[in-house]
This record gives structure tokens, sequence and C-alpha cells, in this order.
């Protein structure tokens, strides 16, 4: 299967009149699969009703969040890893430095090694 792609234009930021413009490549026509429509796939693929993948998934999006909020790292097999990571301001001395340095808290995700060895060698396809 191609990955579908259009060239846009972009014209630089911060300048006025908008500069040299540039072209990229993004993907495109890209359509969403919810909850419903994984459950139905999965369910194809195994014995386990639609049902059952729905509450496993829900499950997972329940617990994700606590583990993590309990310094956990949620490693999901080849699937990848899900960690919280700070952003923190700096002090200059190591006495000043307190949680009032902490400005955000945000999830990183880090794809497992089957999951990126999958979309390794893509063919694209350009739309008009």
């Amino acid at each position: 299967m191609s990955i579908k792609y259009k060239i846009i234009s972009q014209a630089q930021p911060g300048i006025k009149g908008g500069g040299t413009y540039r072209y990229y490549a993004r993907a495109c026509n890209r359509s969403r699969k919810d909850l419903y429509d994984l459950s139905e796939i999965l369910s194809k693929r195994s014995t386990l009703s639609p049902g059952d993948i729905a509450a496993v998934i829900i499950g997972l999006s329940e617990l994700i969040p606590e583990l993590l909020m309990e310094n956990n790292t949620v490693e999901l097999g080849d699937l990848g890893t899900f960690s919280l990571h700070l952003k923190s301001d700096a002090a200059a001395q190591p006495e000043e430095a307190d949680y009032r340095l902490i400005k955000g808290l945000n999830i990183q995700f880090r794809p497992g090694t089957r999951l990126k060895a999958a979309i390794r060698n893509p063919s694209f396809r350009k739309l008009q």
C-alpha cells in the first residue's frame, strides 16, 4: 500500500510579503480509524469479540496514565514505550532548583523495533 502525498507551498515566516516560497511533501487523504473500527478489524483477526477488544483498549487508556503518574515507564512490547518527561526552566545554583522550575509535563511515545521496521521501506504516490 502506498502513502499518498501532495506538494504544498509555504511562505517564509516573519517576512513581509511571504518571502521565498518553499515546497514540501505532505501526507494527505488520511482517514481516521476509531476505537470501533480497530475493535472490528482486530476481532476478524482473532477469536475475541469487538466488545472484548474495545474493553481492553479502554482499560489501557485508563491504566497507562495511572502508571505514568506513579513514575513508571509503560512498555507495550513491539508496540512501544510510554514515559513522562518534564519541561523545566534552569536555575543558576542547585539550591535554587525545585518544583517551581517545572513548566510542563509531556507524555512521550517511543515506537518499538517491530513497529519502526514495519514502516521502514514505504512506497509513495503523489496525488494531483
